[in-house]
C-alpha cells in the first residue's frame, strides 16, 4: 500500500504524515478492518468513496468527506465501531483518522504536495499546484 503526506493549502501545515492510500476494490473493502489501531500521524484514504463503516475497525474514528476539489465537505468525529457514517452531500473520498488525532473543519482544502512520486489517477484530485503551498 502507498502512502503520501497530506498537507492543507491555506496554510502548507502537514495534517497526515503518512497517509495510506485505498483506491483498488479490495484494498478499499479492507480499509481499516481488523487493525488494532491506527497511530496518530497517519490517515486512510479512501477514493472514490462516499460512506464507509466501522464493521471490524476495533476504534473509533474521525471521518472527513471530501469533494473533488479535495475540500472538506463534512465531517464525522468520534465514529465508533459497528457504526455507518454518511455524508450530508455528496462526496468523492473519505479521509479516516483516530479520533482526535487532527483538527479539521469543513471548507478546509487539502493536497498531496506536488513532489509525490507515481500519484495514482484516482487521486489527481489531489495533486499540489503552483498556487498551493503544496
Amino acid at each position: 500500500m502507498t502512502s503520501f503526506n497530506l498537507v492543507r493549502t491555506d496554510t502548507g501545515a502537514t495534517v497526515v504524515d503518512r497517509l495510506h492510500v485505498a483506491t483498488t476494490i479490495w484494498s478499499r473493502f479492507v480499509g481499516l478492518q481488523f487493525r488494532r489501531s491506527l497511530p496518530t500521524a497517519e490517515g486512510m484514504l479512501i477514493a472514490p468513496c462516499s460512506s464507509i463503516h466501522t464493521m471490524f475497525v476495533r476504534f473509533a474514528l474521525d471521518v472527513f468527506f471530501l469533494s473533488k476539489e479535495g475540500t472538506v465537505t463534512d465531517v464525522r468525529r468520534d465514529v465508533r465501531p459497528w457504526r455507518v457514517a454518511l455524508p450530508k452531500q455528496k462526496s468523492h473520498a473519505v479521509l479516516e483518522t483516530t479520533a482526535g488525532a487532527i483538527e479539521l473543519e469543513a471548507g478546509t482544502k487539502l493536497c498531496i504536495p506536488s513532489n509525490a512520486t507515481q500519484l495514482p489517477s484516482t487521486l489527481r484530485f489531489l495533486a499540489g499546484s503552483e498556487e498551493t503551498r503544496c
